[in-house]
């Protein structure tokens, strides 16, 4: 059984991934043109993101790329920020 998932945008800057009840906010940058949605890359992936969201960094950009074009936002692979939790997330 597949968990249903959502991608919603909640002002410009910022991207939520959504499964069930959890939710996570990707940091975004909406002074450029497309939007940017800053994930963190491979390397940093796990040590940042929820429990529920380790190991399937693939899956959940696939997911994200998948709803582009509702949100519009480009993935960039940026560690900035997520070095520590920060409010919201």
């Amino acid at each position: 059984m597949t968990t249903a998932w959502q991608v919603e945008v909640c002002w410009e800057e910022e991207l939520w991934y959504s499964e069930g009840d959890q939710s996570f906010c990707f940091d975004c940058d909406w002074k450029v043109e497309p939007y940017q949605a800053f994930v963190p890359g491979e390397a940093t992936w796990d040590k940042v993101l929820p429990e529920w969201l380790r190991g399937r960094r693939r899956e959940v950009l696939d997911r994200l790329r998948q709803a582009n074009d509702r949100h519009g936002h480009q993935l960039v692979d940026d560690d900035f920020g997520y070095h520590r939790r920060r409010r919201g997330r």
